[in-house]
C-alpha cells in the first residue's frame, strides 16, 4: 500500500533524521554554502527511511528482480557517497575527476561515477523493454544521480526538486511494480526536508546520490520510451551545464525557479 508506505517512510526519516542530526559522527561536519560545520547525514533518513517504509508499505508477494535492484543500488550509493563525504577531495565537478583518472589518480568521485552508471544500467535491464528503452533509461538514472548530486550545493535545492518529481511521477507509479518504493522514497524525502532546510543536516554525496537514482527509478517506470529520450536530453543538458555555466547561474536567471529556490530557506542577517 503506498499510502501506508509514505508515511512509514516518514515517520522513519523523520526518526532517524532527528537523531542523526542531534548527535552526529564528527567526521561527517561538512561546511556548507555559507562556511557552517552542518552534518551530512540526511542520507540516512533518506535511504533508511525508504527501503524500511517500502517493507512495511509493500503488498505481499516475493520480491521482484526490479524491485531487488532498486534496493540494492539505492543502498549501494549511499555507502559509496557516505565513503566520497568521509575520505572525498581534490577535482571538483565531473570533468575534474575525469581528468584526474586519465592522469593516473583515480578519486572517489570516479567511483561514484562509476557506481552510478552500474545501477542505472542494472535498473533499467531489470526493467525491460527494447534496447532504444533500455539505453534511455540507464541514461536517465544514472544521470539522475549526477543532477541531484549537482544540485545539492544549498539547503533544501536537491530535496525540493526531488520531492517535486517523485508526486508527479507518484500517481503513474501507483500499480507500477515499485509503487510503493516510489511512495516511500517521497515521504522521506519530505521529512528530511525540514532539516535540510533549517541547516541541521544536510544531504552529502550519502543522500543526493540515491535521491537521484530514486528520481531516476520514477522517471524509468513511468515515462514510455519517447518520454525517456526527452529525459535524457533534458538531464544530459543539465550534467553540462552543471560542468559550465553552473546550475545556480540557470536558477538565479529563471524567476520561478528562483522563488522555489528561495522557499523556507534561512534567512541570513
Amino acid at each position: 500500500m503506498t499510502w501506508l508506505s509514505m508515511a512509514s517512510a516518514a515517520a522513519i526519516a523523520g526518526a532517524l533524521a532527528w537523531l542523526a542530526s542531534s548527535r552526529p559522527p564528527r567526521a561527517l561536519l561538512r561546511r556548507n554554502h555559507a562556511g557552517r560545520g552542518v552534518p551530512a547525514v540526511l542520507g540516512l533518513a533518506l535511504v533508511g527511511g525508504t527501503v524500511l517504509g517500502h517493507l512495511v508499505g509493500r503488498r505481499g508477494g516475493s520480491f521482484g528482480t526490479l524491485e531487488l535492484v532498486a534496493v540494492g543500488a539505492a543502498l549501494l550509493l549511499f555507502v559509496v557517497g557516505v565513503l566520497d563525504d568521509l575520505v572525498g577531495g581534490g577535482p571538483r565537478g565531473l570533468g575534474g575527476h575525469l581528468r584526474s583518472l586519465l592522469r593516473g589518480r583515480p578519486t572517489t568521485g570516479i567511483l561514484k561515477l562509476f557506481a552510478g552508471i552500474a545501477a542505472g544500467t542494472a535498473a533499467s535491464v531489470a526493467a525491460g523493454g527494447g534496447t532504444p528503452r533500455v539505453v534511455a533509461g540507464a541514461v536517465v538514472v544514472a544521470t539522475a544521480v549526477n543532477v541531484f548530486n549537482a544540485l545539492d550545493v544549498v539547503p533544501g535545492r536537491s530535496l525540493k526538486w526531488g520531492v517535486i518529481a517523485l508526486a508527479a511521477c507518484l500517481p503513474w507509479a501507483w500499480d507500477a511494480r515499485i509503487g510503493s518504493l516510489v511512495g516511500a522514497a517521497l515521504g522521506a524525502a519530505v521529512a528530511s526536508l525540514p532539516f535540510d532546510l533549517r541547516e541541521r543536516a544536510m544531504l552529502g554525496d550519502g543522500g543526493s546520490n540515491p535521491l537521484g537514482f530514486l528520481v531516476g527509478l520514477a522517471l524509468l517506470v513511468v515515462l514510455p520510451t519517447l518520454g525517456l529520450l526527452v529525459a535524457a536530453v533534458v538531464l544530459l543538458a543539465l550534467q553540462v551545464a552543471a560542468e559550465t555555466v553552473t546550475i545556480s547561474r540557470l536558477i538565479a536567471a529563471t524567476p520561478p525557479a528562483r522563488w522555489l529556490d528561495g522557499l523556507g530557506r534561512r534567512r541570513r542577517p
